[in-house]
């Protein structure tokens, strides 16, 4: 009869306690990491879709400023078209609304909480794990600084010369201030080329959306994730509340007759000039 060979019960207990302890150790590691990498994903995903938000948001800007600049477009056109000794046979009051409309640009900025999270965590980069997605939002984000200086500094150039003519108009030659500006030839070039300024920020708005969607193909996220995703930070959060308005909390001046009963010097000052009133 052979003999069985058994595990004492102290060892039985501790193989199965190993055992045990092991799967413990790689169920807890695995479902960390597993957490974790979910956890990165997620964080990707939601780095790029603001990054990509952000380059669409500039790109709607540039949209809008164009349909601006089409408008201003056809007044500049029509004043540029219209014979001086005509403009100077009329008030020059007919022309103050359309030479403010062309004149007037408004300035041109964009949010950069996206790109200040981008640029300056080395964490984000890695985590994005794509190289030429990284080169390519950089590069758009340059161009965006870029754009940004660059019109704001036609604007201020445009306002410089239309202030100056008012001025300082004995320097410039016409009977009219609109037939003033009119005659200026820097004028008239900076009006004529309002039209080649709508074409530049019609070509930038395409040139921005073909590069972003190159980067929703990088990443892997569509292009409606970041139409939407965009849709909704553009979408202002309703609370229910009333807006705050400025006039709800005016302020009446203060009259003359408070200020004389509640300031010191106001009282002094009184005095002296009825001090004065009296001498005389």
């Amino acid at each position: 009869m052979e003999k069985e060979s058994k595990l004492k019960p102290w060892m039985t207990d501790l193989v199965v306690s190993i055992i045990a302890t092991t799967i413990s150790i790689v169920l807890t590691f695995g479902t960390t990491m597993l957490i974790d990498h979910n956890r990165q994903v997620k964080e990707r995903k939601l780095t790029a879709l603001m990054v990509m938000s952000n380059i669409e948001t500039f790109a709607r800007s540039m949209e809008d400023k164009a349909a601006e600049l089409a408008r201003k477009d056809s007044v500049a056109q029509w004043l540029l078209s219209l014979p001086v000794s005509d403009v100077e046979k009329l008030s020059p009051g007919v022309f103050s609304q359309p030479l403010i409309e062309v004149f007037y640009l408004s300035e041109f900025h964009y949010d950069k909480t996206a790109e200040a999270i981008f640029s300056s965590n080395l964490d984000t980069w890695k985590n994005l794990g794509n190289f030429q997605f990284i080169d390519n939002v950089g590069s758009l984000f340059s161009s965006m600084h870029w754009i940004e200086e660059y019109w704001n500094r036609q604007v201020e150039l445009q306002t410089e010369e239309y202030n100056d003519v008012r001025k300082s108009p004995d320097q410039y030659p016409g009977a009219t201030f609109p037939s003033k500006y009119l005659q200026n030839w820097q004028i008239r070039l900076k009006l004529s080329r309002i039209h080649s300024m709508r074409e530049w920020f019609e070509y930038n708005v395409a040139h921005f959306r073909q590069a972003n969607r190159k980067n929703m193909m990088l990443i892997g996220i569509t292009e409606k994730e970041v139409m939407d995703f965009t849709d909704e930070r553009m979408t202002e959060f309703d609370t229910g509340e009333e807006p705050v308005k400025m006039a709800d909390y005016a302020i009446p001046v203060p009259r003359r007759d408070s200020l004389r009963a509640t300031l010191p010097y106001a009282l002094q000052v009184d005095s002296l000039l009825r001090m004065q009133e009296i001498a005389k």
